[in-house]
């Protein structure tokens, strides 16, 4: 009776059936090849590279998009070629809001609520001078028809005349759940992660930037241009910018690129030429842009977890098991990851505000004394953090920047904060049970862009209040190194013995930004471990076997050997692995004499 073959494949020497190589195949991986010689290993190695984005889409976030979209093309041509099996997607910090706490529906006791996301952001009739002005231009979003009064004999002509619902701000937050419970905020799907989110040009009431009329408003929601094209190439020379093109129209929904998920390896039946590299760099560009409307509590670490939970279970998913993942955020705040409410009362007054306080008197500076109605001690959104002895905050956390002491006006209180080793112990136990019991460890890695200098965090800071002040509203100390974040990375990073791929994003040109990331993914495919340590006596030869039966001979130069771990340092010669190549090791004896 004929065996059934074991996809467990070991490589065995037929001088002396010496066992010197054993490893189960993979799926598009570099496979082994048929041994040659005595003492000859072939390593296996998996392509495979997910790359899941977490962008910051808060109100500041204009300037570093753009320096993203522009620093990725090189990034793309370089590392995203056909050759390899790159999947990249990109989410928000404000995916978390896909989480059913924030939505109407039972808490954990079976008791109705209403959520965050249904009740009034502003109740009753609102009018904006602006708006009214330009009510004959005006043409009410599709998630929501009746937003503003459009009867041109109504009283309440130009009006949001049954006020604003917090799910009309951005409808991807609830809109599309209600109509489908499979389809939330944290799918990667196509309206929800492909470009800008959908949303009225405001971070959240009572910030009016989109109400107060502000340039970059009025151009995206008035302007004759729709589709990529001019946020990709804006016409400089008729005053556009890729800022006020990227977001054009009130719904935010003609700057799209179709996609999702992309993947560097086409379809069959489609080249993998340099017009599909074009592509793919232009669809990336768009899915990166992922706009400034989103909400000003960025929890870029709860969004990961939202999305592991809401998303990975159904037809569209992610992370592949067996993959190498790169984690990147990209954030000019901290991460406020909260612990999530549990009790029918919690549920039942949740928002994300929820467990915040303010800097009173820093916000009182910053704003000519007046700290009303963003912090006070009653009837404002936050209430002011207690001082200790030393006149520190008790609640929330100070921070030391290049000799400075710094606080933000509105900060997360730290007793309410989810521990970030808490957030890797479920983003580790996700990926182990993906990938199995012969999954690695290390088989993820987080890189951070995120302002790392007071330089960085005042030129920044800098900028917001300018658009605060144009639209009217108070000034906030806002711009925050992401600690949080860079925990998380360092964390990840240390069993691997190699620091974290940390990133300035003040920087002016992120093409070394990119750069390090797309070193940080080469490295994590181009140490292979040997089937044994080679001995003094032996000479190592190191090739690459091509599917046409070529070899390309791998010099000294190229890699080292330290105990039973080969590392190729050629990361050039790594990016040109095809999944159909493979890997030759030869222990060949030294000659005598």
């Amino acid at each position: 009776m004929r065996a059934t073959p074991n996809p467990i494949r070991c490589v065995i020497s037929l001088a002396g059936l010496f066992l010197v190589g054993c490893t189960g195949q993979l799926k598009e991986a570099f496979r082994y090849a048929q041994q040659e010689q005595v003492f000859s290993s072939q390593l296996e190695v998996n392509t495979q590279v997910d790359l899941l984005w977490v962008v910051d889409n808060s109100a500041s976030m204009d300037v570093s998009q753009d320096n993203l979209r522009k620093g990725f093309a090189a990034f793309a041509q370089k590392y995203m070629k056909p050759n390899w099996d790159i999947q990249v997607a990109v989410i928000t910090t404000d995916t978390y809001l896909a989480d059913p706490a924030y939505h109407s529906g039972l808490d954990l006791l079976g008791t109705p609520y209403t959520g965050y996301l249904d009740r009034m952001a502003v109740a009753g009739t609102y009018s904006s001078a602006w708006v009214q002005g330009h009510a004959a231009q005006w043409a009410n979003p599709g998630w929501a028809p009746g937003l503003l009064d459009l009867g041109a004999t109504s009283p309440t002509y130009g009006k949001f005349a049954g006020g604003v619902h917090y799910h009309d701000l951005v409808p991807a937050w609830f809109a599309y759940g209600a109509s489908d419970p499979t389809i939330t905020f944290a799918r990667l799907l196509p309206g929800l992660h492909d470009g800008p989110i959908a949303a009225l040009c405001t971070e959240d009431f009572p910030t009016r930037h989109f109400f107060a009329g502000r340039p970059k408003c009025s151009t995206r929601d008035f302007g004759p241009n729709t589709g990529p094209s001019h946020c990709l190439s804006p016409d400089t020379g008729a005053g556009e910018t890729a800022i006020s093109q990227c977001v054009n129209t009130v719904q935010n929904d003609t700057v799209r690129s179709g996609k999702a998920i992309l993947r560097t390896m086409p379809p069959s039946g489609t080249p993998g030429n340099q017009a599909w590299i074009d592509q793919l760099v232009a669809d990336f560009r768009v899915n990166i842009t992922t706009g400034s409307a989103g909400h000003g509590s960025e929890r870029g670490l709860e969004s990961v977890l939202t999305l592991l939970k809401q998303n990975e279970s159904t037809s569209t998913p992610f992370f592949r098991p067996g993959s190498t993942r790169g984690i990147i955020f990209v954030s000019d705040e901290d991460d406020q990851t909260l612990l999530e409410p549990v009790t029918a009362a919690e549920l039942g007054t949740y928002k994300p505000n929820t467990d915040y306080r303010c800097d009173l008197a820093g916000t009182q500076a910053l704003n000519g004394g007046n700290a009303s109605p963003t912090c006070c001690s009653s009837g404002c959104a936050y209430q002011p953090f207690t001082l200790d002895g030393s006149g520190a905050p008790v609640e929330c956390s100070l921070k030391f920047i290049d000799g400075t002491t710094r606080v933000a006006s509105i900060c997360p209180r730290q007793d309410k904060l989810r521990p970030v080793s808490s957030i890797k112990a479920e983003m580790d136990a996700f990926f182990s049970t993906l990938d199995g019991p012969q999954g690695d460890p290390t088989s993820y890695f987080v890189s951070v862009i995120t302002p790392l200098t007071l330089a960085s965090i005042q030129a920044m800071q800098a900028s917001r209040d300018t658009e605060d002040a144009a639209a009217a509203v108070q000034k906030i100390q806002a711009v925050d190194r992401g600690d949080r974040y860079l925990e998380l990375a360092d964390l990840v990073a240390a069993p691997t013995g190699k620091p974290a791929v940390k990133m300035d994003i003040g920087s002016s040109d992120y093409g070394p930004v990119l750069e390090a990331v797309g070193r940080a993914i080469v490295e994590k495919k181009s140490s292979f471990t040997l089937s044994r340590e080679p001995t003094g006596s032996e000479d190592m030869i190191v090739a690459v076997l091509h599917a046409d039966g070529t070899r390309t001979l791998v010099s000294p130069a190229q890699y080292t050997i330290n105990g039973r771990t080969l590392t190729v340092t050629d990361l050039d010669l790594v990016l040109a692995f095809a999944s159909t190549d493979r890997v030759l090791i030869n222990y060949q004896p030294k000659t005598a004499g």
